[in-house]
């Protein structure tokens, strides 16, 4: 059989790309189905982000500057320097809520995700479905470990810009100042380059507690909240007790905050901070180490210790129904 190698979409078999298999299509539509799922069942997922993004935005409107005087104020906190450190962290505080609440529900959404499908029994109609326990274990955390926080990343970003709209806006007209805080195009790629790196360290430094609250969801019958939170504050307390250390607090202490010490982040505000000088988060990205991050052992550590627990939630997902 001849093949015409002029026609339109024949190629070679050394020019054609490499296509993606069946098997990947499926899997992408499977996981894709099951998100959607996830994100249809627990709807606080993205009505809450929602809410507090919407109130940060208005958050622009209320605040007044009328009372301040620019001849006494402006040579001290708004130079061209102090303009931009405003200006950072502004962006900053602004998204600053929203990141909060939205740890509270991923951690909320990581105990009950598999602990509620046993309780309402419809883990019986999924199991029935031609989707493996693994698939959606890992869909689950995919939720609320990555496309939770993503999605707020970017809801926060879309915020920050309406905020800053609206501020220029009553700049415009007169009911703020005109020291107030102006747009920055280099500063504000800065900050969200700098949020969104600290939020992927974030996502891969706290994969191991994620994977607990996983695990936890799957194992327990019932008071999921207190399996959850009881045993580490016991833990820590009989060790106080028997030995005399603080190994498990400083351990707990060291998965919040200790990755930032390992990036050289210094707590301690530069020199000359809140004395006539505000810092600038765009400084910060330029200064900041990313790569060691990514060097670090404990984080690569960690995301062992988070494989084996998700691979610990699976087994038992698949011979736990509660019935």
């Amino acid at each position: 059989m001849n093949v015409n190698l002029n026609m339109p979409g024949a190629t070679t078999a050394d020019s054609a790309p490499a296509a993606i298999t069946p098997v990947q299509q499926s899997m992408a539509r499977v996981y894709g189905t099951l998100i959607r799922r996830e994100l249809w069942e627990h709807r606080s997922l993205w009505i809450t982000p929602l809410i507090v993004a919407a109130l940060m935005t208005l958050t622009a409107f209320p605040i007044h500057l009328g009372n301040l005087d620019p001849e006494a104020n402006s040579a001290k906190f708004f130079t061209p320097e102090n303009r931009l450190g405003w200006f950072t962290l502004m962006i900053w505080a602004q998204t600053l809520p929203q990141y909060l609440i939205m740890s509270i529900v991923a951690t909320f959404y990581l105990m009950d995700c598999l602990y509620a499908e046993r309780k309402d029994r419809s883990i019986l109609f999924w199991k029935s479905l031609p989707v493996s326990d693994a698939t959606t274990v890992l869909s689950k955390l995919l939720v609320g470990l990555v496309v939770l926080p993503l999605g707020v990343y970017l809801l926060a970003m879309v915020s920050g810009v309406l905020f800053q709209v609206i501020w220029s806006a009553r700049v415009a007209a007169g009911s703020l100042p005109d020291i107030a805080v102006g747009w920055n195009t280099v500063a504000w790629l800065k900050v969200q380059g700098l949020m969104l790196f600290a939020l992927i360290v974030c996502i891969l430094w706290f994969a191991p507690l994620a994977a607990i609250l996983i695990l936890v969801s799957a194992w327990v019958r019932k008071n999921v909240f207190l399996w959850t939170s009881l045993p580490p504050v016991i833990a820590i307390i009989v060790e106080r007790i028997a030995f005399g250390t603080h190994h498990i607090s400083r351990l707990l202490e060291y998965r919040t905050w200790g990755i930032w010490g390992a990036l050289g982040v210094n707590p301690t505000p530069p020199e000359g901070v809140g004395h006539g000088r505000v810092v600038s988060l765009a400084d910060l990205f330029d200064n900041v180490e990313m790569g060691k991050a990514f060097l670090n052992i404990d984080l690569w550590l960690g995301l062992a210790v988070a494989a084996a627990l998700v691979f610990a939630a699976i087994r038992i997902r698949r011979y736990r129904d509660d019935t």
